[in-house]
């Protein structure tokens, strides 16, 4: 069943018992208001003819006509023994009720009798009767005008339910789809979604501010962090790809030097293997932490030693050197370039920033290491594209591409320095870039000692 034929029933069925419990009360409060109306008529009716009795001489015909001149026009007045029949009877038309049941009464009692379906007040006095018995004066009126007026009050309530009951079940049906519409709507948004493979969202022409709004403003902000989430995904396949690009560009490098000359120079060979290891191991630690990223906040795992920065800048630019053919020249300021450090993060970090300075730029690319009393610092500088003004404060998030027509052409990520930052932050340390567009930039990290 449809939720909006339940909607139809449920409504029209309360309303349905809620009328049927109002008009029963309105149509028993009436019947009892107007036949104890009735009632106490007929009781003052019947004390005057008590009281009429009592001032006529014991005859019974001079009783019984008085009775006869007390005679309701749709009644009857009987005279009751204690024992056998009536000794009098008084009617005008009304022959059926000579009919009505009878019975003694030795006291004053009134009551409301339903015979054959109509209503009939009776009322019972006790007086004495010409021959010196206690009688019982029965005086009966058939309440015509009673029934006529539950009639026409039972029909008058009828109709007041019918003009009730079928504008709101046409009004529920209009109010049901008004509730219904968002609902439909979002049926049919995420049946298109299904057929077409595409993100909609749920049009709103405009805003309600009730429930069926929120639950509609909801599907669209879920709509927009789903749409959001599958963009990112695509983007981390690709942002992931270029990550283990270089690995891979450094791997293959040396095994066509292998090809070429491994078996003649033992040199190139032992070179070639140590780099391809050191390579896979890389990419395999890359791939780890890049599903890590993949997920959220990373917890980096650091195992801490004492590294030699510049020969960490020297074997990092002699594997990229190989693998671009492109100069990197390293100048160390300093005679303690030792920090304690996670080796691998490090460098990974200087794989980073070394990758992206040898692909936004033509000319060789500097690594300059610093030492001061308190820090350490490495600066990777090109003298390429830049990065424009705009675009600084953005480059630390995750998938920003600075120029995307660009970074497509030169396989850039935007995932790299995000990397880079967190593998800084891990280490205490801090990062900065500095750069100007068509001139060139330089990433600076700095190491607590």
């Amino acid at each position: 069943m449809k939720l909006q034929t339940k909607i139809i029933l449920t409504s029209t069925l309360l309303l349905f018992v809620l009328l049927v419990v109002a008009n029963s009360s309105i149509y028993f409060i009436f019947k009892k208001t107007m036949t104890d109306n009735a009632v106490a008529r007929l009781q003052i009716e019947s004390k005057n003819i008590t009281e009429g009795l009592k001032q006529v001489s014991n005859n019974s015909i001079n009783k019984k006509n008085l009775l006869r001149a007390y005679l309701p026009p749709s009644g009857m007045i009987r005279i009751l023994p204690s024992k056998g029949i009536p000794l009098f009877v008084a009617i005008k038309e009304q022959v059926d009720l000579q009919d009505l049941p009878y019975s003694y009464e030795d006291g004053e009692k009134a009551t409301v009798k339903n015979v054959n379906n109509h209503l009939y007040a009776i009322v019972h006095t006790p007086v004495i009767w010409s021959n010196g018995d206690v009688v019982s004066l029965e005086v009966t009126e058939q309440l015509t005008d009673v029934e006529r007026s539950l009639q026409i009050l039972k029909l008058i309530l009828i109709i007041a339910s019918l003009a009730i009951l079928i504008p709101t079940m046409v009004g529920g049906r209009i109010l049901s789809r008004i509730i219904l519409l968002p609902i439909q709507s979002l049926i049919q948004t995420m049946e298109d979604i299904e057929e077409s493979r595409t993100f909609k969202k749920i049009i709103r022409p405009a805003s309600s501010k009730d429930e069926l709004d929120q639950m509609a403003n909801t599907f669209n902000s879920m709509m927009d962090l789903l749409e959001e989430n599958y963009k990112k995904q695509e983007q981390f396949v690709s942002d992931a790809s270029h990550e283990l690009k270089t690995p891979l560009t450094v791997i293959e490098s040396y095994a066509n030097m292998l090809k070429r000359w491994g078996m003649k120079r033992p040199d190139i060979l032992e070179e070639a293997i140590e780099a391809i290891h050191s390579e896979s191991i890389r990419m395999k630690q890359l791939t780890e932490q890049m599903l890590l990223l993949a997920k959220g906040d990373v917890q980096w795992e650091l195992k801490i030693e004492q590294v030699d920065i510049a020969a960490l800048c020297r074997e990092t630019a002699k594997y990229l050197q190989q693998a671009f053919q492109r100069n990197i020249l390293i100048h160390v300021h300093t005679e303690n370039a030792f920090i304690r450090a996670d080796e691998k993060k490090i460098k990974q970090l200087l794989y980073i920033l070394v990758d992206n300075a040898v692909k936004y730029s033509e000319t060789p690319v500097d690594i300059t290491i610093n030492r001061s009393p308190s820090s350490l610092s490495i600066a990777v500088t090109d003298y390429g594209i830049g990065i424009p003004k705009e675009d600084l404060a953005h480059v630390y998030e995750r998938f920003f591409r600075v120029d995307k027509a660009r970074t497509r052409a030169t396989g850039g990520s935007g995932l790299g320095l995000p990397i880079a930052r967190r593998i800084v932050a891990a280490h205490q340390g801090d990062i900065h870039i500095k750069s100007e567009e068509g001139t060139g930039t330089t990433v600076t990290v700095i190491f607590p000692v």
